[in-house]
């Protein structure tokens, strides 16, 4: 099922448990929180939540006939647990207020560690805050995750690579962009960006071979060609490529 469409939330859990005892006992309602998250394969991975909403125990799996019979969405939960942080978090990260933003961030992580929007914010405040390690920690967890390179996420996506390039982690940077190609393949932006951190590496063979693979894909990308320019005019410069 396409990432877009899958169904992830806070969820309620209603049963009828007895209390008291003899003849004091009596019918009560008990009422739990869940954070659900749909896997492939019509199954879903579901993990209890304490009274502060924080992730208890060991989570599993049940079907969708299950998830659908016994288990009611609360949608002011979800929103207010998890989209509005990542919404605060992303106002505040673009306004760099990058302590704030990461607080927002956690919030969420602390519910859905593998949240796409809330660990590409991460990374991002952590390479603006020049926190290097932290931001090499994230970058670990995205490159395995399929979703993080899915088309709804492009702009994060290419926000993070040119950042870790921007600060110096060409090889973080690679792997990133390769890791995506094996997801697309004639993608010729991604071709460029692979050919970019070449050239601030000083590798100019393999920065020309990827500009030029981009341009058999794109005849008419102005960048490759300007980058292709570079490459013959000379070195690489010892500052970062202007405006890229």
């Amino acid at each position: 099922m396409d990432g877009e469409t899958r169904i992830s939330g806070i969820f309620s859990l209603k049963a009828t448990i007895k209390v008291g005892f003899g003849t004091t006992k009596r019918a009560a309602l008990s009422e739990t929180y869940w954070f659900v998250k749909e896997l492939e394969g019509d199954r879903f991975r579901v993990q209890s939540l304490d009274m502060d909403f924080k992730p208890q125990g060991e989570p599993f799996e049940i079907s969708r006939k299950k998830l659908f019979e016994d288990y009611h969405l609360e949608p002011d939960l979800s929103y207010r647990l998890l989209s509005q942080p990542l919404l605060v978090g992303d106002h505040y990260r673009a306004t760099a207020k990058h302590t704030s933003a990461e607080r927002e961030y956690l919030k969420v992580k602390g519910i859905d560690e593998e949240n796409i929007r809330a660990n590409f914010g991460l990374g991002l405040v952590y390479l603006a805050l020049d926190k290097k390690d932290k931001a090499v920690y994230i970058f670990d967890r995205l490159v395995g995750l399929e979703e993080a390179f899915e088309p709804r996420h492009k702009h994060l996506f290419n926000e993070f690579g040119i950042n870790l390039r921007k600060k110096g982690l060409f090889d973080e940077a690679l792997k990133y962009y390769f890791r995506a190609r094996d997801l697309s393949k004639d993608d010729d932006h991604l071709l460029l960006n692979i050919a970019r951190v070449y050239y601030e590496q000083k590798r100019l063979p393999e920065a020309e071979a990827a500009a030029r693979e981009a341009l058999a894909i794109n005849p008419g990308l102005a960048e490759a060609r300007r980058l292709l320019a570079r490459i013959w005019d000379g070195p690489p410069r010892e500052a970062p490529l202007p405006g890229l």
